[in-house]
Protein backbone atom coordinates (compact mmCIF):
# COMPACT_ATOMS: atom_id res chain seq x y z
CA UNK A 1 0.00 0.00 0.00
CA UNK A 2 1.38 3.32 -1.03
CA UNK A 3 2.13 6.17 1.54
CA UNK A 4 -1.34 8.29 0.43
CA UNK A 5 -3.47 5.31 0.47
CA UNK A 6 -2.28 4.69 4.08
CA UNK A 7 -3.16 7.99 4.72
CA UNK A 8 -6.34 7.80 3.08
CA UNK A 9 -7.43 4.51 5.12
CA UNK A 10 -6.23 6.06 8.58
CA UNK A 11 -8.67 9.13 7.82
CA UNK A 12 -11.71 7.27 6.81
CA UNK A 13 -10.85 5.25 10.51
CA UNK A 14 -10.81 8.57 12.64
CA UNK A 15 -14.04 9.34 11.32
CA UNK A 16 -15.43 5.84 11.73
CA UNK A 17 -14.49 5.92 15.24
CA UNK A 18 -15.68 9.35 15.56
CA UNK A 19 -18.90 8.26 14.31
CA UNK A 20 -19.36 5.43 16.42
CA UNK A 21 -18.06 7.44 19.32
CA UNK A 22 -21.17 10.35 19.36
CA UNK A 23 -23.88 8.14 20.36
CA UNK A 24 -22.16 6.92 23.74
CA UNK A 25 -20.96 9.86 24.19
CA UNK A 26 -24.38 11.58 23.75
CA UNK A 27 -26.30 9.43 25.79
CA UNK A 28 -26.47 10.68 29.52
CA UNK A 29 -27.76 9.43 33.03
CA UNK A 30 -30.64 11.63 33.99
CA UNK A 31 -32.07 11.47 37.96
CA UNK A 32 -34.62 13.76 40.09
CA UNK A 33 -37.04 14.11 42.50
CA UNK A 34 -41.14 14.32 42.20
CA UNK A 35 -42.13 16.88 45.04
CA UNK A 36 -45.74 18.30 46.06
CA UNK A 37 -45.49 21.88 45.20
CA UNK A 38 -47.84 22.27 48.51
CA UNK A 39 -45.96 20.42 50.98
CA UNK A 40 -42.79 19.85 49.37
CA UNK A 41 -42.66 15.90 50.08
CA UNK A 42 -41.51 13.37 47.58
CA UNK A 43 -44.38 12.39 45.35
CA UNK A 44 -44.68 8.21 44.74
CA UNK A 45 -46.03 6.64 41.84
CA UNK A 46 -45.47 9.04 39.50
CA UNK A 47 -44.96 8.44 35.50
CA UNK A 48 -42.07 10.40 34.44
CA UNK A 49 -41.46 10.03 30.61
CA UNK A 50 -39.94 11.79 27.96
CA UNK A 51 -42.67 11.09 25.47
CA UNK A 52 -40.60 11.86 22.45
CA UNK A 53 -37.98 9.49 22.90
CA UNK A 54 -40.55 7.06 23.92
CA UNK A 55 -39.24 5.98 27.31
CA UNK A 56 -40.75 6.41 31.09
CA UNK A 57 -40.53 5.30 34.88
CA UNK A 58 -42.20 5.11 38.05
CA UNK A 59 -41.18 7.10 40.98
CA UNK A 60 -39.91 5.34 44.17
CA UNK A 61 -41.03 5.88 47.84
CA UNK A 62 -38.60 8.97 48.06
CA UNK A 63 -40.41 10.40 44.79
CA UNK A 64 -36.79 9.56 42.93
CA UNK A 65 -36.42 8.61 39.21
CA UNK A 66 -33.39 7.78 36.82
CA UNK A 67 -32.87 7.00 33.51
CA UNK A 68 -29.74 5.33 31.93
CA UNK A 69 -29.74 6.40 29.08
CA UNK A 70 -31.13 10.16 27.66
CA UNK A 71 -29.89 12.20 24.53
CA UNK A 72 -27.99 15.19 25.22
CA UNK A 73 -29.48 18.69 24.49
CA UNK A 74 -32.64 19.84 25.15
CA UNK A 75 -36.12 17.27 25.62
CA UNK A 76 -39.51 17.02 26.78
CA UNK A 77 -40.17 15.78 29.89
CA UNK A 78 -43.66 15.09 31.63
CA UNK A 79 -45.34 13.57 34.83
CA UNK A 80 -48.81 12.17 34.99
CA UNK A 81 -50.38 11.37 38.74
CA UNK A 82 -54.28 11.32 38.98
CA UNK A 83 -53.69 13.66 41.83
CA UNK A 84 -51.44 16.16 40.40
CA UNK A 85 -51.48 18.44 37.49
CA UNK A 86 -49.95 17.27 34.56
CA UNK A 87 -45.97 18.50 33.70
CA UNK A 88 -44.72 18.98 30.40
CA UNK A 89 -41.63 21.12 29.78
CA UNK A 90 -38.74 21.31 27.84
CA UNK A 91 -35.72 20.68 29.68
CA UNK A 92 -31.60 20.62 29.05
CA UNK A 93 -30.32 17.28 29.41
CA UNK A 94 -26.73 18.21 30.89
CA UNK A 95 -24.50 15.82 32.86
CA UNK A 96 -24.67 15.82 36.75
CA UNK A 97 -27.72 17.71 37.26
CA UNK A 98 -30.68 16.58 38.84
CA UNK A 99 -33.71 17.52 38.43
CA UNK A 100 -36.45 18.74 40.76
CA UNK A 101 -40.13 18.63 39.99
CA UNK A 102 -42.84 20.42 41.45
CA UNK A 103 -46.53 19.39 40.69
CA UNK A 104 -49.38 20.99 41.91
CA UNK A 105 -52.19 19.28 43.69
CA UNK A 106 -55.57 18.77 42.21
CA UNK A 107 -59.45 18.17 43.18
CA UNK A 108 -60.19 14.46 42.47
CA UNK A 109 -63.70 13.74 40.83
CA UNK A 110 -65.44 11.16 42.79
CA UNK A 111 -68.52 10.45 41.02
CA UNK A 112 -71.37 9.01 43.04
CA UNK A 113 -69.86 10.20 46.11
CA UNK A 114 -71.45 13.32 47.77
CA UNK A 115 -69.88 14.73 50.54
CA UNK A 116 -72.17 15.63 53.60
CA UNK A 117 -70.29 18.53 55.43
CA UNK A 118 -71.83 18.80 58.99
CA UNK A 119 -70.83 21.52 62.05
CA UNK A 120 -68.31 20.16 64.57
CA UNK A 121 -71.18 19.52 66.99
CA UNK A 122 -73.45 17.85 65.16
CA UNK A 123 -70.22 15.65 64.47
CA UNK A 124 -69.66 15.68 68.37
CA UNK A 125 -73.08 14.71 68.72
CA UNK A 126 -73.27 11.68 66.63
CA UNK A 127 -69.97 9.83 68.20
CA UNK A 128 -70.93 10.43 71.50
CA UNK A 129 -74.39 8.73 70.61
CA UNK A 130 -76.82 11.19 72.30
CA UNK A 131 -77.50 14.31 69.93
CA UNK A 132 -79.53 15.93 72.42
CA UNK A 133 -76.73 16.24 75.47
CA UNK A 134 -73.96 18.37 73.05
CA UNK A 135 -73.92 22.55 72.98
CA UNK A 136 -71.21 22.72 70.11
CA UNK A 137 -69.29 25.83 68.86
CA UNK A 138 -72.03 26.61 66.09
CA UNK A 139 -75.04 26.60 68.17
CA UNK A 140 -73.63 28.63 70.90
CA UNK A 141 -72.09 31.43 68.32
CA UNK A 142 -75.23 31.45 67.27
CA UNK A 143 -77.02 32.02 70.74
CA UNK A 144 -73.88 34.66 71.59
CA UNK A 145 -75.38 36.71 69.20
CA UNK A 146 -78.40 37.54 71.24
CA UNK A 147 -77.60 36.22 74.91
CA UNK A 148 -75.17 38.23 76.57
CA UNK A 149 -74.61 35.76 79.54
CA UNK A 150 -73.59 32.05 79.84
CA UNK A 151 -77.21 31.78 81.97
CA UNK A 152 -79.34 32.75 79.07
CA UNK A 153 -78.11 30.31 76.79
CA UNK A 154 -78.44 27.41 78.92
CA UNK A 155 -82.15 28.55 79.49
CA UNK A 156 -82.39 28.55 75.86
CA UNK A 157 -80.46 25.68 74.24
CA UNK A 158 -80.14 23.26 77.34
CA UNK A 159 -80.00 19.74 76.39
CA UNK A 160 -82.79 18.15 77.41
CA UNK A 161 -81.23 16.21 80.42
CA UNK A 162 -79.91 19.23 82.23
CA UNK A 163 -81.71 21.80 84.16
CA UNK A 164 -80.50 24.32 86.42
CA UNK A 165 -82.10 25.15 89.62
CA UNK A 166 -81.37 27.81 91.82
CA UNK A 167 -81.98 27.18 95.70
CA UNK A 168 -84.41 29.95 96.96
CA UNK A 169 -82.78 32.28 99.61
CA UNK A 170 -79.37 30.10 99.24
CA UNK A 171 -77.56 32.16 96.74
CA UNK A 172 -76.59 29.06 95.74
CA UNK A 173 -77.25 26.77 92.46
CA UNK A 174 -77.64 23.16 91.37
CA UNK A 175 -77.30 21.95 88.42
CA UNK A 176 -79.09 19.14 87.48
CA UNK A 177 -79.21 15.99 85.40
CA UNK A 178 -82.99 13.97 84.44
CA UNK A 179 -84.96 13.16 81.56
CA UNK A 180 -87.01 16.00 79.73
CA UNK A 181 -89.85 13.50 79.04
CA UNK A 182 -92.55 13.25 81.05
CA UNK A 183 -92.82 9.37 80.49
CA UNK A 184 -88.53 8.58 80.38
CA UNK A 185 -87.80 5.36 78.28
CA UNK A 186 -86.34 1.90 79.92
CA UNK A 187 -83.17 3.34 78.73
CA UNK A 188 -83.14 6.94 79.77
CA UNK A 189 -84.47 5.54 83.58
CA UNK A 190 -81.51 2.81 83.14
CA UNK A 191 -79.18 5.93 82.90
CA UNK A 192 -80.34 8.31 84.78
CA UNK A 193 -82.17 6.96 87.60
CA UNK A 194 -85.58 8.26 88.79
CA UNK A 195 -85.86 12.28 89.97
CA UNK A 196 -83.19 15.11 89.37
CA UNK A 197 -79.48 14.46 90.89
CA UNK A 198 -76.46 17.31 91.19
CA UNK A 199 -74.17 16.91 88.85
CA UNK A 200 -70.51 16.91 88.62
CA UNK A 201 -69.09 20.08 87.14
CA UNK A 202 -65.76 20.16 84.98
CA UNK A 203 -64.83 23.12 83.37
CA UNK A 204 -61.63 23.01 80.67
CA UNK A 205 -60.79 19.57 82.34
CA UNK A 206 -60.75 20.83 86.29
CA UNK A 207 -63.42 19.90 88.33
CA UNK A 208 -65.45 22.95 89.53
CA UNK A 209 -67.77 20.88 91.60
CA UNK A 210 -68.48 18.02 92.44
CA UNK A 211 -71.97 16.54 94.56
CA UNK A 212 -71.22 15.18 97.90
CA UNK A 213 -71.23 11.39 98.58
CA UNK A 214 -74.83 9.67 99.19
CA UNK A 215 -73.90 9.53 102.91
CA UNK A 216 -73.60 13.21 102.79
CA UNK A 217 -77.38 13.72 101.96
CA UNK A 218 -79.56 14.86 105.23
CA UNK A 219 -83.32 14.83 104.30
CA UNK A 220 -84.33 17.15 101.28
CA UNK A 221 -81.31 19.64 101.59
CA UNK A 222 -79.98 19.74 97.93
CA UNK A 223 -75.96 20.33 97.71
CA UNK A 224 -75.55 23.49 95.57
CA UNK A 225 -72.46 25.35 93.85
CA UNK A 226 -71.42 27.85 95.92
CA UNK A 227 -72.91 31.60 94.64
CA UNK A 228 -69.61 33.06 93.52
CA UNK A 229 -68.72 30.24 91.75
CA UNK A 230 -72.19 29.89 90.23
CA UNK A 231 -72.26 33.32 89.27
CA UNK A 232 -68.74 33.38 87.67
CA UNK A 233 -69.90 30.52 85.07
CA UNK A 234 -73.27 31.59 84.64
CA UNK A 235 -72.33 35.35 83.89
CA UNK A 236 -69.67 34.32 81.49
CA UNK A 237 -69.25 35.90 77.88
CA UNK A 238 -71.15 33.16 76.00
CA UNK A 239 -68.74 34.20 73.14
CA UNK A 240 -65.89 32.51 75.49
CA UNK A 241 -67.73 29.09 76.04
CA UNK A 242 -66.72 26.41 72.76
CA UNK A 243 -68.96 23.67 74.28
CA UNK A 244 -71.05 21.92 76.79
CA UNK A 245 -71.21 18.42 77.13
CA UNK A 246 -74.09 16.50 79.27
CA UNK A 247 -72.77 12.92 80.45
CA UNK A 248 -74.96 10.08 82.03
CA UNK A 249 -73.87 8.90 85.44
CA UNK A 250 -72.62 5.97 83.61
CA UNK A 251 -70.51 7.61 81.30
CA UNK A 252 -69.43 9.91 83.68
CA UNK A 253 -68.42 7.55 86.21
CA UNK A 254 -66.26 5.76 83.67
CA UNK A 255 -64.85 8.92 83.07
CA UNK A 256 -64.08 10.71 86.63
CA UNK A 257 -65.02 8.09 89.39
CA UNK A 258 -67.16 7.92 92.00
CA UNK A 259 -67.58 11.53 91.89
CA UNK A 260 -69.72 11.43 88.03
CA UNK A 261 -71.75 8.35 89.54
CA UNK A 262 -74.80 11.07 89.58
CA UNK A 263 -73.74 12.15 86.09
CA UNK A 264 -71.68 15.02 85.13
CA UNK A 265 -71.39 18.70 83.07
CA UNK A 266 -68.41 19.10 80.77
CA UNK A 267 -67.94 23.07 79.67
CA UNK A 268 -65.29 23.37 77.47
CA UNK A 269 -63.98 27.00 76.89
CA UNK A 270 -62.20 29.38 73.98
CA UNK A 271 -59.11 29.65 76.34
CA UNK A 272 -55.82 27.46 75.07
CA UNK A 273 -53.65 27.72 78.38
CA UNK A 274 -54.25 23.88 80.33
CA UNK A 275 -56.84 22.96 78.25
CA UNK A 276 -57.35 19.38 78.28
CA UNK A 277 -59.33 18.02 75.16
Amino acid sequence: MTKSGMRAWRGVAVVAALVCAVPAQAQIRVEGEVLDGHSGLPVQGVIVQFPDLGIAVLTDSMGYFRFDAVPHGSQIISTYHFAYDALAAVTPIVLGDVLALNLTPRPIELRGVAVDVRPRGEIEALTAGRGSDFIGPEAIERLAQRNSRMLEVLRTKAPPRLQIRQQNGRGGMQFCIQSSRRRPSIQELRDLGSGCHPALLVMDGVVIYAPPSTSDFVADVAPTLPADVADMLLNQNPNEIESIRVLTPTDAFFRYGDAGRLGAVEVVTKRPSGRRR
